[in-house]
């Protein structure tokens, strides 16, 4: 059975970063051209570590802004990291109010949706997602489409709470019997079927798209939402003002309803593709016309409109597998929102007070499937590292080693001229590692990551620094509490929910050649 990844271009572009990088943290070449290590004058010593494995279904932090892609669909058959749950909660408003369809002296409301009339009315309202790419299983053979559903919100809290960042665990209420507002037997939604383009529209007046999720809605609800007005006393006065329209239409729910497909889809909610389209008829001087006006989503507000509102619950479900209590030899990190590891590295100490010069220090994190890795579920792009700080009970970034070029003080709880509690700018990968780097064993290919954490050993030895516990992890976003300021909601380089791996714990046994294992490569003063 063949099996891809199939990405566009901004999925794409995580996995030619990898490609570049391959060579910036490889531990066949890494120093050599610094120092050789000879057992006389400079040695390499590698010291044991101990894992735990954590997760964060309780404790997750992500933050998913609206102009950030979101995703749908499932993940039912992963026999290593279980089931995974999606659901898009978006507002796509009108763009004006009082709002009115067609133009000064339009007729386009005479007749009921369908064929009433062929001279004006609607034709249909198609509900539609911009997509960006997909993760899982994407293949034309196997059997990865899924049906999607569509139910009207009912929630005053999500309505009226636009400018709300919730968490990906948060489930918006909608609508029970006739909240319904598509036939989920129609909406078959697979990769191929997303890339192939669509025509719409008639005769002279078609057009197409294609990377565009489209979804047909019931024409009852669409006649409901068409046949809205402009008048304070109409029962119908939807398109009067914003407030009056969030609250006769709170929204949308989107979820894959399916029990057989492993894809994720990736949409960006806030694209011009991403929109409600009303397909409709209208006449002016006796000409007929054939248009579309489409419903957006707002990430801020609009004149006299306030911000749409969104949410994406994801939901990762364990059951079954050996993620919460993995073999000896195991560690599960899976993309936020997702997994981690506690990290000791006792043999430290013993470095400490010592005259030693670290020439290079680094974690090294290997895949530890025993056979050819899958092409289906993918590692994710990059890993990321920081400190336990039992004392203070908080973590914390690492210090030194995550940028060369800007000072930062990782115990800092304010900013002030001359440093920052973070590196502005991220962490500079190049110097820091956790890239996935593709590597080959007895005709098998295999993922590694690698930390830089040589400053910060140093530190260790001459300066007595603190052995802290790590935390290895790959995160979407993430977000230290002591750091006042939105400013440091720090996004990552993985897309949300994006890759997953299982790695070798730091049991030292024969039978763990995957290791978890730090590597030191120092020398002593003459």
């Amino acid at each position: 059975m063949q099996k891809r990844i199939l990405l566009t271009a901004s999925l794409a572009a995580i996995l030619l970063v990898i490609g570049i990088s391959c060579n910036k943290l490889d531990t066949t070449s890494q120093g050599s051209d610094l120092v050789t290590v000879d057992n006389i004058n400079t040695f390499s010593r590698e010291f044991p570590v101990i894992t735990t494995q954590g997760d964060f279904e309780l404790t997750d932090s992500t933050i998913l802004r609206k102009t950030e892609n979101h995703i749908i669909g499932n993940i039912i058959t992963d026999a290593q990291f279980g089931k995974t749950e999606t659901a898009i909660y978006l507002q796509l408003k009108p763009t004006f109010y009082p709002f009115y369809f067609g133009n000064a002296g339009d007729t386009v409301k005479f007749g009921t949706i369908g064929n009433a009339s062929p001279n004006a009315g609607l034709d249909s309202v198609v509900l539609c997602l911009s997509y960006k790419g997909a993760w899982g299983d994407t293949s034309i053979a196997s059997n990865t489409t899924q049906t999607f559903e569509v139910r009207t919100i009912n929630d005053a809290d999500f309505r009226d709470k636009t400018d709300t960042i919730r968490k990906l665990s948060y489930q918006v209420p909608v609508a029970g019997i006739g909240g319904l507002v598509n036939d989920p037997t129609t909406t078959r939604i697979n990769p191929q079927i997303i890339a192939s383009k669509t025509v719409y529209g008639r005769g002279v007046f078609r057009d197409s798209v294609n990377n565009q999720i489209r979804i047909r809605l019931d024409p009852t609800f669409a006649a409901s939402l068409f046949d809205q007005d402009t008048i304070t006393t109409s029962t119908k006065n939807g398109f009067l003002n914003d407030s009056i329209f969030r609250s006769k239409f709170n929204g949308f729910q989107i979820k894959s309803i399916s029990t057989t497909g492993n894809t994720l889809y990736y949409v960006n909610i806030t694209e011009a593709k991403t929109r409600l389209e009303f397909h409709f008829r209208k006449t002016k001087a006796g000409v007929k016309d054939t248009v579309m006006q489409a419903f957006q989503l707002y990430p801020n507000a609009i004149g006299n409109s306030k911000a749409s509102s969104s949410a994406n619950y994801v939901k990762r479900n364990y059951a079954g597998t050996n993620v919460k209590t993995p073999g000896l030899n195991d560690i599960y990190l899976q993309t936020a929102p997702g997994t981690f590891a506690y990290v000791k590295i006792p043999g430290l100490n013993s470095f400490k007070d010592t005259n030693r010069i670290i020439h290079r220090a680094y974690l090294v994190i290997d895949q530890n499937d025993a056979t050819a890795i899958p092409d289906v579920y993918t590692p994710p792009p990059y890993l990321y590292l920081d400190l336990k700080d039992t004392v203070a009970n908080r973590f914390k970034p690492v210090y030194f080693d995550l940028s060369e070029q800007i000072l930062y003080n990782p115990d800092a709880t304010f900013t002030n001229p001359l440093y920052h509690p973070y590196p502005n700018g991220n962490v500079d990968l190049n110097n820091f590692g956790g890239v996935a780097l593709r590597r080959f064993e007895n005709g098998n290919t295999f993922y590694r990551y690698e930390f830089n954490l040589t400053r910060y050993v140093q530190h260790i030895v001459t300066n007595g620094y603190y052995n802290y516990d790590l935390r290895v992890y790959a995160p979407f976003t993430y977000y230290y509490n002591q750091y006042a300021g939105s400013q440091y909601v720090i996004p990552f380089f993985n897309q949300l929910a994006l890759g997953r791996v299982r790695v070798g714990s730091g049991r030292v046994d024969a039978s763990n050649t995957h290791r978890m294992k730090m590597v030191i490569i120092y020398s002593l003063p003459k």
